[in-house]
Formats: C-alpha cells, sequence, structure tokens
C-alpha cells in the first residue's frame, strides 16, 4: 500500500508495505533550496517516520537542492540565520542517526546545505550529470551544516581544503572516485535506483543494518559541528561575509578586503 501526501515542501511517499519512506524536496521555483520551514518538516517527518519504515530515500527531482535559501542570508536577520542554522544541524544529525538507512538520490546539483544533507546520508546516487559543491567560500562565509567535517572524514584533510577553498563543483564521476558516491547512473534514472537499492536494503535485518550504520558511522559522531556551526555565525556578521551575501544576491563580483 502507498500513501503519498504534501507537507509543506516535501513530498511523502511512504510504501507501507515495502518498508521505504520516500522523501522528495519539493521547492522546484527555488531549486529545493532549504528554508526554515523545509528543514524543520523534513526532520519532523523523519522523526514521525510510519512504524515498519526500514530504508528512507531522500531525492529532489532533476535539480537535488541548491543548499540553503539565500534570501534568508540576504536579510541579514542574524536571529532568523541563527535559527535556520540551527535547524539545519538538527536535519543533518537526525539523517545521520536515525536507525535506518538513508540514500540520497541525486541529479542535477547537490550545493551547500544540499551537499550537505547528502553527505550525512549512508549512500548516495548519482546522476552521470550530477555535481556536488561547497560554495560558500565565494560568499566569505564556511559551510556550517557540518560540510568541513563530513567532508574531511569521508575524503580526507587536503582534498576537502580544495574542494572548500577553491568552490569546486564535482562532476559525478569524480565525486565516485572520491568515494563520496556509491553508483552513478544514467541521468533520470537515478531515483528508480535508489528505490531498487531501498528495497533490497528493507528485506535486510533492520537491527543488523542499524548497527552497522551506528558503528560506521561512529568516527564522524565527535567531529566538531558546534566550532563549525559558531564559526558560520561569526562570518556572517564579518564585513567579507556581509559582502559576499550582498555579492551573491546582487549578481556582482564579490569585492572582499585585502
Amino acid at each position: 500500500m502507498n500513501e503519498t501526501l504534501m507537507a509543506e515542501t516535501v513530498t511523502v511517499d511512504a510504501d507501507v508495505d515495502a518498508g521505504v519512506l520516500h522523501l522528495v524536496l519539493n521547492r522546484p521555483e527555488k531549486r529545493n533550496a532549504f528554508d526554515l520551514g523545509m528543514v524543520r518538516s523534513l526532520t519532523r517527518i523523519i522523526d514521525g517516520r510510519p512504524p515498519g519504515t526500514r530504508v528512507i530515500v531522500l531525492s529532489g527531482g532533476a535539480f537535488f537542492c541548491a543548499g540553503a535559501d539565500i534570501a534568508v542570508y540576504g536579510r541579514g536577520d542574524q536571529g532568523e540565520i541563527g535559527e535556520l542554522t540551527r535547524a539545519a544541524g538538527v536535519l543533518v544529525e537526525t539523517i545521520a542517526t536515525v536507525p535506518v538507512p538513508v540514500i540520497a538520490a541525486v541529479e542535477g546539483m547537490a550545493l551547500g546545505g544540499g551537499f550537505e544533507v547528502a553527505l550525512a546520508a549512508d549512500l548516495i546516487i548519482a546522476g552521470d550529470t550530477a555535481k556536488f559543491g561547497l560554495p560558500e567560500v565565494s560568499l566569505g562565509l564556511v559551510p556550517g551544516w557540518g560540510g568541513t567535517q563530513r567532508l574531511t572524514a569521508q575524503v580526507g584533510g587536503r582534498k576537502a581544503k580544495e574542494i572548500i577553498m577553491f568552490g569546486q563543483r564535482l562532476p559525478a564521476a569524480q565525486a565516485w572516485e572520491l568515494g563520496l558516491v556509491n553508483e552513478v547512473v544514467p541521468a533520470g534514472a537515478c531515483r528508480e535506483r535508489a528505490l531498487e537499492l531501498a528495497g533490497q536494503l528493507a528485506g535486510s535485518s533492520a537491527s543488523a543494518l542499524a548497527a552497522t550504520k551506528e558503528l560506521v558511522s561512529g568516527a564522524e559522531q565527535a567531529l566538531a559541528y558546534s566550532d563549525e556551526r559558531a564559526t558560520l555565525m561569526e562570518l556572517f556578521t564579518s564585513a567579507d561575509g556581509i559582502e559576499g551575501v550582498a555579492a551573491f544576491v546582487q549578481k556582482r563580483p564579490a569585492q572582499f578586503g585585502r
């Protein structure tokens, strides 16, 4: 039995019989950029998942996610920015620790917070035209939703610095070579493949999968996520942070201080 409903900006498709919960980011006019409501909806849905959920698939249509909604940053309200950053921290931690496998199906772009959400998942399936990146340095900021920590844990410090400092956009094939992506499939086939794998996992021992996730992910639990978020909030109020966000909103090159 399939149960489909709309939860604000997230479409929920629960195949109750199969034990698969499919969550689709559904804010296409914003390239699925996260605002506070979307972040909280995802967290609430995962926490309140139907009994018997054995696997979660997260997808976003033709464009996975452009990251945080830059309009929030552009307003410059530190309270609002802080609230979004804290809520996003809860979301990625929820994805990383929920005791069922989470598969991210990435088509198009996974940038900024979108990449950070995918990094928190247990498996990533990518369409062959997908790209991944953390462009925050170009805004005078740093990734603040776990990106500096999880990317370093997954690819090593030197490569993480290169990717973040240069704001690289990694093609799916390169992300696979680095071990960030589990499988690359033809564009448009990503969601179908992720659901196929979810079906396979749903037939496995739920307790063994949960234990495997906890053990393998254990090394990431002690990383400095709170330090990362604090640094991001400091940079929002810096001259470079203010200039970088303003330049992005105004679609002009940033003029950072020397």
